[in-house]
């Protein structure tokens, strides 16, 4: 039977005075979240895996409670939505999801004066059958592992993703650009949002990637890469991430999920099968 194995971590860093990331694991079909057997290990057409990953914004105006309310609300508004009737629905769930996240964070910001000014960003995965379905916003990373090549799912909502999206830099000239960390868009900053929805059909072997941008901060992907094809298990790879981001400096909160899909029903990769991601912007309030 084709399985899913996950965990997930989060670490303050070395800098940051508190931990303004957050995280959710869940099986929605069951109900049942966090790190426990009944969702760390889920049969694929059986149970429907959520992960979510969301790295606040704000500081003093709250930051971490922006990621708590994103996280939350995600989790309740998916587990609102089941059963998930087809892909169509899924998709449509998810969507609804991240807006449902965004209001919520406007809604305690506007009725908590000073709260004004919180975000988050969210990157969230609905694995359903063998799909996978990331709907994301802001600067957070969703990646794919397939062999030894990973690539990255998701499009960065900020200055510098915009600027290597159109071809102005490189990703290597990203990384040290000045403007790095200025977002176009967040959860919580304004009503309309223009989420991403990324769609990729799951092949055997394939290990998504979940993380703030504590993590691909001081790792370059090659790193991310190496460190992900020394430890299979999700568990250890997960560990060996938040290390290495805190090893390196540990400039931010670093939060990372790691998925491995294994057993027999998943399709083969044919040869060198490369990940070709659909994606989608959707404009929505």
């Amino acid at each position: 039977m084709a399985r899913v194995e996950l965990f997930a971590r989060t670490e303050i860093g070395c800098v940051r005075e508190r931990n303004e990331d957050a995280f959710v694991v869940a099986n929605i079909a069951t109900g049942e979240r966090g790190l426990r057997p009944g969702t760390t290990v889920q049969e694929l057409g059986i149970g429907v895996t959520l992960v979510g990953v969301c790295d606040g914004m704000g500081g003093a105006a709250a930051g971490d409670l922006a990621s708590k309310i994103g996280a939350e609300t995600l989790y309740d508004t998916m587990m609102a939505a089941t059963p998930l009737g087809d892909h169509p629905s899924a998709r449509e769930a998810m969507l609804n999801a991240v807006a449902a996240a965004n209001r919520a964070i406007l809604d305690y910001a506007r009725a908590h004066p000073g709260k004004r000014g919180m975000g988050t960003t969210l990157t969230a995965a609905l694995i359903y059958g063998h799909e996978l379905y990331l709907c994301h916003v802001g600067d957070s990373r969703g990646y794919l592992r397939r062999g030894r090549a990973l690539t990255q799912l998701t499009t960065d909502h900020s200055v510098v993703g915009q600027m290597i999206a159109s071809g102005q830099l490189t990703a290597e000239q990203g990384r040290s650009y000045e403007h790095r960390n200025v977002l176009l868009q967040a959860l919580g900053v304004q009503p309309v949002i223009q989420p991403e929805l990324v769609h990729v059909s799951l092949r055997a072997g394939d290990v998504l990637l979940m993380c703030s941008d504590g993590l691909t901060g001081p790792l370059e992907d090659s790193r991310v890469l190496e460190l992900m094809l020394k430890y299979q298990d999700p568990v250890r790879c997960c560990r060996s991430l938040t290390e290495a981001a805190c090893a390196a400096g540990g400039p931010d909160n670093v939060t990372v999920a790691v998925a491995r899909f294994v057993g027999e029903g998943l399709p083969i990769p044919q040869g060198r099968e490369p990940v070709s991601p659909d994606r989608a912007s959707h404009t929505i309030q």
